[in-house]
């Protein structure tokens, strides 16, 4: 957690890119120079710990190659986060529903 922590830069207001019913999504940077968002759930809200759980069996079913890389999670008892690739904003939106892109499959 403390590496995610220096690459949010404590998390900070000025690398927030969204909210979510259950958490804040962040952008970072590791020491290595990876680009990442990372998904901090609010723990204290009733209702993080399934949609944490859920974000976890998803990408583990998904096995999104082709989209975004995870990185890792964390979780302890008072703090869960999911961290991906950085995706800059609407490149997967683009890759998805573009009539001239496509992914090699």
């Amino acid at each position: 957690m403390r590496e995610l922590e220096q690459a949010t830069e404590g998390f900070d207001q000025s690398n927030l890119l969204g909210n979510g019913s259950f958490s804040l999504v962040y952008e970072g940077k590791l020491k290595d120079g990876t680009l990442l968002s990372a998904k901090v759930f609010n723990v204290q809200l009733e209702g993080a710990f399934k949609s944490f759980d859920t974000g976890c069996e998803m990408l583990r079913n998904l096995r999104p190659r082709n989209l975004t890389k995870v990185i890792m999670s964390c979780s302890d008892l008072d703090f869960k986060a999911l961290v991906l690739e950085y995706m800059p904003n609407w490149t997967l939106d683009r890759w998805l529903y573009s009539q001239n892109l496509f992914l090699n499959l």
